[in-house]
């Protein structure tokens, strides 16, 4: 069993290892969920780097540089406003026909969300927003 489910997560990081685009829409998510509040603290952009940094996927295909930088590239324009804001849902929307790299997506926005320890209004409104795009149901994720 263990074994089986070992070969399918090897298979997932291997299927997504280098697409930029899933580590352009984790970081677009991830941005908008640090963004919800109008504000980006520095202990978000810890956190949100520590949360994309640990999706398996992507650490494989991309060294620390590149994840940093995509990272702050995503949140500098979600400190643009809504023009900036509007580009990062289009980042998001391309990858989420694949219900794995949705997934991912979620759950690392969900990660950003919970960094401080709670799940503020604003951040749950992005959340609800991003899991019904996704088709991901966020309560099931929100109890792993």
């Amino acid at each position: 069993m263990f074994g089986f489910l070992k070969g399918k997560a090897a298979e997932a990081t291997q299927k997504f290892s280098g697409r930029t685009d899933f580590l352009e829409a984790v970081c677009a998510a991830a941005a908008l969920v640090a963004a919800a509040d109008g504000e980006i603290e520095d202990g978000e952009i810890k956190a949100t780097i520590k949360a994309v940094a640990a999706n398996k996927a992507l650490s494989a295909g991309f060294d620390q540089k590149m994840i940093e930088q995509t990272m702050e590239k995503m949140l500098s324009r979600a400190g643009g406003g809504r023009v900036g804001r509007a580009g990062l849902w289009d980042e998001v929307g391309e990858v989420l026909k694949n219900p794995d790299m949705a997934e991912a997506v979620v759950l690392t926005a969900l990660d950003v969300a919970e960094g401080d320890g709670e799940v503020e209004p604003q951040e749950k409104i992005v959340l609800d927003r991003l899991a019904k795009l996704a088709n991901v149901d966020l309560n099931r994720l929100m109890a792993a």
